[in-house]
C-alpha cells in the first residue's frame, strides 16, 4: 500500500510542478527573465497527455466464489519533451508494485527509433495490446502463460531498450532485456533477447513472427536455464469482419509447451456493438497429455466510447484431465 501511495504523491508531483512552471516564469525577477530566455524553450513547447481507464468487473465461475473485482484502474501521463524526445509513464493502482511503464523514445526517423526504459516485450500482438484494447474481458491462456513478461508475472513488461521502426511494408522491433521481469535487477549477467518483425503485405492482412532467447536462473540455483520462445501472428480485418490468430512455442529448462489460438468478430453495428469468438489450446508440457486444455469464448461488446465499453463473455474450458468449468463475465471500462 505505500508503495502505491508514494508512486501517486510522485505522479502528482510531476504533474503539478509541469504545470506550475509557467506561473513561476511570470513571477520570476528580470534577472530570471533573462536566463530563462537563454535556456531552451522546453517548458512552453512540452506537450502532455494525461489518461487512463478503469475497469469493473462481474464473474460467476463454476469452480470458484462468484465475485465483484476492480479489475485495473490505471493512470498514464505523457508527453513530447524536444521534437525526437518522448516519454511515458503508467501506473496501476490495483497491482503491487504498481509501476507499469517508465520508458523514453528517441526518434530521429521514422526507418529507426531508440526506447529504454520498462515497457512491453516485443512479443506477440496480443501480448503488447494494452489491456484498454483488448476485444475479450481475458487474454488468451496461449498469451497469459507462454509470452515473456506475462509467464513471470510482470504483465508482460521488463527492463531493458530497444530499436524500432518503419520500412515499406515492414515494422519491427528489436530488444535486450534482465528477463527477471517489471521493477527487478536482473539476476544473471546474461541478457535476454526478443524481437518482432511485421509485414503488411496488403491493407488489411498483417503478418508478423517474435522470438525471445533467453536465460534464466530458478532460486539459488547458479545454472542459466534455457528460456525461449518462438510465435507466429496473423490479422485480418475487411469491413465488418476481423480476424486474428497466434502460434507460440516455449522452452522452459527441458519442458516443451505450445498453444494456439484464433479470435473472430463481427460488427453489427459499426463501431457500437460487436460479437466475438474464440477458440485456443494450450498444453504447458507436450510430454503430459493432461496438461492440455481447450478454451472456448464467446461474447458481445458495446463500445459507449473511444475509451469507455461494456464487454460480456462466457468462457468454456476443457480440460484432459477433468473436470470442465464455466464462466460468466461482466466488464465496464471507463475511460479517457
Amino acid at each position: 500500500m505505500k508503495r502505491v501511495v508514494y508512486s501517486v504523491l510522485l505522479l502528482l508531483t510531476v504533474i503539478l510542478s509541469l504545470l506550475l512552471t509557467p506561473a513561476r516564469a511570470q513571477t520570476d525577477n528580470s534577472a530570471d527573465d533573462e536566463k530563462n530566455k537563454k535556456a531552451p524553450s522546453i517548458q512552453s513547447s512540452l506537450q502532455l497527455k494525461l489518461s487512463g481507464y478503469a475497469q469493473m468487473q462481474a464473474a460467476w465461475k463454476s469452480e470458484a466464489n462468484d465475485t465483484f473485482a476492480i479489475r485495473r484502474a490505471r493512470l498514464s501521463l505523457g508527453g513530447q519533451v524536444l521534437k525526437t524526445l518522448k516519454f511515458k509513464i503508467q501506473l496501476d493502482f490495483t497491482r503491487s508494485p504498481a509501476l507499469l511503464d517508465a520508458q523514453a523514445e528517441v526518434i530521429p526517423r521514422q526507418e529507426i527509433s531508440l526506447r529504454a526504459g520498462q515497457f512491453p516485450v516485443p512479443f506477440s500482438l496480443e501480448n503488447i495490446t494494452s489491456s484498454s484494447d483488448l476485444l475479450t474481458i481475458n487474454r488468451s491462456q496461449t498469451v497469459e502463460k507462454l509470452a515473456p513478461g506475462r509467464d513471470n508475472g510482470s504483465a508482460g513488461r521488463d527492463i531493458g531498450t530497444a530499436v524500432f521502426g518503419s520500412y515499406s511494408i515492414f515494422d519491427y522491433t528489436f530488444g535486450v532485456f534482465n528477463g527477471s521481469g517489471a521493477n527487478k535487477t536482473d539476476n544473471n549477467d546474461r541478457k535476454d533477447f526478443a524481437g518482432r518483425l511485421v509485414v503488411h503485405p496488403l491493407k488489411p492482412l498483417s503478418l508478423a513472427c517474435s522470438i525471445y532467447n533467453g536465460r534464466q536462473t530458478i532460486s539459488d540455483n547458479p545454472a542459466l536455464l534455457i528460456r525461449n520462445k518462438y510465435g507466429l501472428e496473423l490479422t485480418f480485418n475487411y469491413q465488418r469482419i476481423g480476424l486474428q490468430a497466434e502460434f507460440i512455442q516455449a522452452t522452459d529448462d527441458r519442458i516443451k509447451k505450445e498453444g494456439w489460438y484464433a479470435l473472430a468478430t463481427y460488427s453489427i453495428i459499426s463501431q457500437k456493438l460487436q460479437l466475438v469468438a474464440r477458440l485456443e489450446t494450450i498444453n504447458l508440457d507436450r510430454h503430459l497429455p493432461a496438461q492440455k486444455a481447450t478454451i472456448y469464448t464467446a461474447g458481445a461488446n458495446w463500445f459507449l466510447t473511444t475509451r469507455s465499453k461494456f464487454l460480456a463473455n462466457f468462457e468454456y474450458h476443457q480440460t484432459e484431465s477433468g473436470p470442465d468449468h464455466q464462466a460468466v463475465l461482466f466488464l465496464l471500462q471507463m475511460g479517457f
